[in-house]
C-alpha cells in the first residue's frame, strides 16, 4: 500500500508543486493587493510599504521556478494569456482619458466583456476610482502609457489558469481640468481564462497613494520585469 501511495505521488509531483507554489503565489499577491485597495489606516500602508519591494521580488522568482519545474505548462497558452492580460488592463485603464461619465463607461465595459456583471467590482469600485483619481470625471483625465508589466501564474485547476499581474502606468498628458501634475500610477489585478483563451474573471485595484510613491521608488532601483507579447 505504501508503495502505491508513493508512485500515485510521483506520478501527480506536478499538480502538487503547483499547489504549493500557487498557495504561496496567492497569499504574497493576496498580502500585496489587500494593501492596495485604497488609502487605509497609516500604520497599514507603512507596514506594507517596508514589504513591497520584497513581495514583488518573490513572486516573479516564484513564478519562474514554477514554470523551470512543470515542463507539462503550455508555456504558449501562458504568453497568449499574458497578452489577454495585457489588452485588459489597458483597457480598463485607458478609461483615465476618456471624456465619458462614469456611469456611461461602466456600461460599456459591461457589454464589452460577458464576464463583467453588475456585481463585479471591477465595474462598483475601479471604475469610479480610478476615473476620479486620475481626473476623467472632470473631463478628459490623465493619458497613460505602461511602462511595466508583470503578469504570472498564480493556480491552474484542470484546464483553467488563474494569473496575477502588476502594472506600471506613467502619465504622459494630465488632462485639461488637473490642477497638478499627475503621477506615475500602479494597478494590481487578477484574471482567470479557459483553454480556449475566454476570460472568466477579472479583478483589478489601483495602489494607495503610500503605496504608490514606495513602488516608484522601488522601481527606480530595480525596474520591474518588461512586457512579454
Amino acid at each position: 500500500m505504501n508503495e502505491e501511495i508513493k508512485d500515485k505521488l510521483r506520478q501527480h509531483a506536478g499538480k502538487v508543486l503547483l499547489g504549493g507554489t500557487g498557495a504561496l503565489l496567492a497569499l504574497s499577491v493576496f498580502t500585496l493587493g489587500s494593501s492596495l485597495l485604497s488609502d487605509g489606516p497609516a500604520t497599514t500602508d507603512t507596514r506594507a510599504d517596508g514589504n513591497l519591494s520584497d513581495a514583488q521580488t518573490k513572486l516573479a522568482m516564484r513564478h519562474a521556478t514554477l514554470l523551470a519545474q512543470l515542463p507539462g505548462m503550455n508555456i504558449e497558452r501562458v504568453n497568449r494569456d499574458r497578452t489577454t492580460g495585457r489588452s485588459l488592463v489597458l483597457s480598463l485603464t485607458d478609461s483615465s482619458a476618456s471624456t465619458r461619465a462614469v456611469k456611461e463607461q461602466q456600461v460599456l465595459f459591461d457589454a464589452r466583456y460577458g464576464f463583467l456583471d453588475h456585481e463585479s467590482r471591477v465595474l462598483a469600485e475601479f471604475v469610479p476610482e480610478w476615473m476620479t483619481a486620475t481626473g476623467a470625471t472632470r473631463g478628459a483625465g490623465t493619458t497613460y502609457t505602461l511602462a511595466d508589466l508583470d503578469i504570472g501564474v498564480s493556480r491552474v485547476q484542470g484546464l483553467n489558469y488563474s494569473y496575477t499581474g502588476m502594472a506600471r502606468l506613467d502619465p504622459v498628458r494630465v488632462g485639461p481640468n488637473q490642477n497638478s501634475a499627475a503621477k506615475t500610477e500602479f494597478v494590481v489585478f487578477t484574471y482567470s481564462t479557459s483553454q480556449n483563451g475566454t476570460v472568466m474573471s477579472l479583478d483589478a485595484y489601483r495602489a494607495s497613494s503610500k503605496t504608490r510613491d514606495a513602488l516608484a521608488a522601488a522601481g527606480e532601483a530595480q525596474p520591474f520585469p518588461k512586457p512579454t507579447g
